[in-house]
């Protein structure tokens, strides 16, 4: 009697351990996700008007050759994690456990500062400029992901964006927005 009843626990406990197919396989979404958008990047790029004249290095060529390798790495993702061996070995429980002991877990607070400094960065763009509006979003992101040193991130932060404007305006001969300060100068 109680082998009957260990051998049924036992079944229990492995079934609600291994649970469906799509237990433990949410990463399946990441690779659909990134396969779409590289099969997107793919079909946009096709359609792009382009003149005869332009070689084989056109403006076709990168677009293809990014959306070629998110195509890759969306279905190796997905292949991946559809096999048969990728589940976690720990049980769902006691995963959930650990992580809280652990303090690991999400964390939004730097996520929504980064989403937040973003939204900024894209408001600020046009009537500040590419400056002052990319020294914000590089100087937000860093104090977002944890960094002490404030004033010397700033900085930082506007000699990158400076340099970024100087790359796309005369390496590139494109032009970011400039905003105020180009009415100040």
């Amino acid at each position: 009697m109680t082998t009957f009843v260990q051998r049924t626990a036992s079944r229990r406990d492995g079934e609600s351990a291994s649970g469906s197919f799509w237990t433990g396989r949410s990463e399946l979404f990441v690779g659909v996700l990134v396969g779409a958008i590289g099969g997107f990047l793919l079909l946009r790029t096709t359609m792009m008007d382009v003149p005869s004249s332009v070689s084989f290095l056109g403006p076709r060529f990168f677009p293809a050759v990014i959306g070629a390798l998110l195509v890759v790495l969306g279905v190796s993702l997905a292949v991946r994690v559809a096999l048969p061996g990728h589940r976690s070995t720990v049980p769902e429980e006691q995963s959930e456990m650990e992580a809280d002991a652990s303090g690991a877990g999400s964390d939004w607070k730097p996520l929504l500062l980064t989403a937040g400094t973003l939204v900024a960065h894209l408001a600020l763009l046009r009537t500040a400029g590419w400056i002052v509006a990319g020294a914000l979003l590089f100087w937000g992101v860093s104090c977002a992901l944890g960094s002490k040193h404030k004033l010397r991130d700033l900085g930082i932060s506007v000699i990158v964006s400076s340099a970024v404007q100087l790359a796309f305006s005369t390496g590139l001969g494109l032009s970011l927005p400039s905003g105020l300060l180009l009415e100040v100068l």
